[in-house]
């Protein structure tokens, strides 16, 4: 019988999540199939419930991820650009290359309408993830704290997602720049 090393089933359980995170983030709360996932990490739909309780518990996992994914972000940009790193990182939001990479952009556009009706615990690691994220923001704001990252973010990930439902990307792209020319830090 083969034997697992002992960081085996932290490994594949961090391995599950990743693949759920890029998943909800592309495609929302319901395109995550325990199955596809499962077969995605080279593992059985049986072998889930090794891993998680339920698919909510998986779905909470994968948005704090993303979350996590977020708050890093935003510590290379304080890395990178110092004393600039806010003027910055508003650039990079409010631009056509995030608008057309929600991919691997902000969750907070891509999940807001999927995170209000979901699940408690799901709606909870939303929350706590929005908070992080908020906190991290707020520290590179001149009159910062929680509360200001969260109206910057909100603001931005509004203007954000409007921008990606405009099917003519030059009126897309001037609502971006006019929000990043009005944005008030």
């Amino acid at each position: 019988m083969a034997r697992y090393s002992t960081d085996h089933k932290e490994k594949t359980r961090a391995a599950i999540v990743d693949a759920a995170a890029e998943r909800i983030r592309s495609g929302g709360f319901d395109a995550l199939g325990v199955a596809s996932i499962m077969a995605e990490a080279g593992l059985t739909h049986g072998g889930f419930y090794a891993h998680f309780p339920s698919r909510d518990a998986l779905l909470a996992a994968a948005v704090t991820r993303l979350f996590e994914k977020a708050c890093e972000t935003v510590g290379r940009f304080e890395e990178k650009h110092g004393e600039a790193a806010l003027d910055r990182y508003i650039d990079f939001y409010l631009s056509p290359r995030h608008r057309d990479d929600a991919e691997r952009g902000c969750p907070i556009p891509a999940l807001t309408g999927d995170a209000q009706r979901a699940a408690p615990v799901v709606k909870a690691a939303f929350e706590a993830g929005l908070d992080q994220l908020a906190e991290r923001v707020g520290r590179m704001m001149p009159k910062g704290g929680k509360r200001a990252g969260l109206s910057l973010l909100g603001e931005m990930a509004g203007v954000l997602g409007v921008s990606r439902t405009m099917g003519d990307a030059r009126a897309s792209g001037e609502l971006l720049a006019a929000k990043r020319k009005t944005i008030a830090v």
